[in-house]
């Protein structure tokens, strides 16, 4: 095993080269994608009370559905090949979407079952979004952004100053 260097930065898994340990990198990889798998099951499976009863809640629901899940695939697309489930792309996005918003994904996933959520009216499904998912969203953002402030020093600075989350 090489000997890192005594000023080399050590990672919060122990490495000090960047790469993820298996662990986390299964975390990432099965666990992260399930809970957001969870939040379709809570909606599907949940009793539903479309709306809560109130009809236009229906049509804001699915509206705002749709639109986070355009934006969602929309952010996906202009990522390109900087697409990765662990944090810490090739290159720096700050084209599209990623002009605005820094986490345009992860808005997108919060837009699209906070509006599948209303249009089927789950209280369920409502808290599990915003004790599981918006949390996760809000650690995933800081890893990433820490990965690509270490990546990309100042250019990521100053993207960071013109856009917003």
């Amino acid at each position: 095993m090489p000997v890192p260097e005594p000023d080399a930065e050590r990672e919060a898994d122990g490495s000090t080269d960047g790469a993820m340990s298996p662990v986390k990198s299964l975390v990432f990889t099965i666990a992260i994608p399930s809970v957001y798998l969870g939040a379709l099951l809570v909606a599907w499976l949940g009793p539903k009370h479309f709306g809560f009863g109130v009809r236009p809640l229906v049509y804001a629901g699915l509206t705002v559905g749709l639109s986070g899940l355009l934006f969602w695939i929309v952010a996906m697309v202009q990522l390109g090949k900087s697409l990765a489930v662990l944090p810490g792309g090739d290159r720096l996005v700050s084209r599209g979407v990623y002009r605005c918003v820094r986490h345009p994904v992860y808005w997108g996933i919060v837009l699209t079952f906070f509006g599948l959520f209303l249009a089927v009216g789950s209280v369920q499904g409502m808290v599990y979004l915003f004790v599981v998912v918006v949390p996760l969203n809000i650690v995933r953002a800081r890893q990433e952004e820490r990965a690509m402030q270490k990546k990309f020093g100042e250019a990521y600075t100053r993207y960071r100053r013109q856009t917003w989350f």
